[in-house]
């Protein structure tokens, strides 16, 4: 059997900026590159070709599954990997992509982890497909690759970097533009989960949490819904209900995600959080620690891992330290410190704790390393004075 082909293809719109970065390293390790322009006005088409791609032009249909799959119709390759101009790939990663394909049967298709930056968000998509019948892209906005139920679906360890939302400016014009798409969506109208949760996320995104909160409400009563969606549902709405100070439907809300799924990490550390806001800290403590054993990613809906980790790790030092658990503080913020070694806030924390054991070089070797990251810390000078002086030691 010959080598199987993997080609590149991506709907675009004055993307001159965008497309050496994410085209340009990986044009020439493509079998071929098919870049379908919907109304360009820069200098987009002409970049393209002179990189070497199959530029196509459509106008723009006001519905990303009909562009995505007329990109389709021109590709040739027998895999396709679907890349937007905000999108970057190692081309080393890419390289080991083309390996992994080389040989696969045309009935599996391949799961990719994106990164947005700088947010930290991570979640899965299915990015590389056989193009064969029957698999082809739904839906008006936030489009779902379709393909027969008994396809083969394998993860590769290979992540696609998504920056388009890093402006402000940027993200507000592309949320208005996705909400109107959205609003208007069958889909919607018919009271669709996946599109009252995305009209629910898009509208929190553009800080109209009360509007949002009304599309979420009705997202939350179809229990039967994707687990991971369903559950991300039920941590908005209690964030917006947070921000509206109405804390006993915030609880309630989170009660009755782990109520429904009680090894849930991420449901128990959002519980712990909102309990320790409400003074409830013997409770918060419980919950976070139990967070923290069952894990707190969720590629689903693309928790931001390594943040959410961080802040759990912190505010349970915290409580542990505030109950004089010195020694498991000492564990939690030794695992901040891992997670986010440029923070030096948990560095700070570990010196007080070795401060108040009077392991004076322990203290110091934090404290440097807060100052380092930190020159102008105040709580890690005050602590390096005490120690200067003789004090908690």
């Amino acid at each position: 059997m010959r080598e199987r082909t993997l080609g590149l293809s991506m709907i675009v719109k004055n993307e001159e900026r965008n497309l050496p970065l994410s085209l340009g390293p990986l044009i020439r390790l493509a079998d071929e590159a098919v870049v379908l322009d919907t109304g360009s006005a820069d200098g987009t088409k002409r970049i393209a070709r002179e990189m070497g791609a199959t530029v196509r032009e459509s106008p723009w249909p006001d519905d990303f599954s009909l562009a995505r799959n007329t990109a389709l119709f021109y590709a040739t390759t027998d895999f396709v990997m679907w890349l937007d101009a905000d999108n970057q790939v190692d081309p080393d990663d890419f390289r080991r992509l083309k390996e992994t394909i080389s040989a696969s049967p045309l009935n599996r298709v391949f799961v990719l982890e994106e990164l947005v930056v700088p947010q930290g968000d991570r979640l899965r998509q299915k990015r590389v497909f056989p193009r064969v019948p029957g698999v082809c892209f739904q839906g008006r906005i936030h489009e779902q690759l379709v393909h027969p139920a008994s396809f083969e679906v394998r993860y590769v360890p290979t992540t696609v970097r998504h920056w388009g939302y890093a402006d402000p400016l940027e993200r507000k014009r592309k949320g208005e533009r996705n909400l109107a798409l959205l609003l208007s969506a069958p889909e919607t109208l018919a009271g669709d989960f996946y599109h009252l949760y995305q009209t629910g996320r898009t509208l929190l995104n553009l800080r109209r949490q009360g509007e949002a909160l009304e599309f979420l409400d009705r997202a939350a009563r179809k229990p039967d819904a994707d687990p991971s969606l369903w559950s991300h549902v039920m941590i908005l709405k209690a964030q917006i209900l947070t921000a509206f100070r109405r804390d006993g439907e915030a609880l309630q809300s989170l009660g009755e995600l782990v109520e429904r799924r009680p090894r849930y990490g991420l449901g128990r550390y959002f519980l712990g959080k909102t309990l320790h806001r409400l003074g409830r800290d013997r409770e918060a403590l419980e919950e976070l620690k139990l967070a923290s054993s069952l894990g707190l990613s969720d590629s689903g809906w693309g928790a931001p891992r390594d943040k959410i980790t961080f802040t759990c790790a912190q505010l349970l030092g915290r409580l542990l330290l505030a109950t004089r658990k010195e020694e498991e503080a000492r564990e939690a913020f030794s695992k901040a410190a891992e997670i986010n070694p440029d923070n030096p806030e948990p560095r700070v924390a570990l010196a007080e704790i070795a401060a108040g054991f009077g392991r004076a070089e322990e203290a110091r070797f934090h404290l440097e390393e807060a100052l380092r990251l930190s020159p102008g810390h105040r709580r890690a000078r005050d602590i390096y004075q005490g120690l200067i002086r003789g004090e908690g030691l």
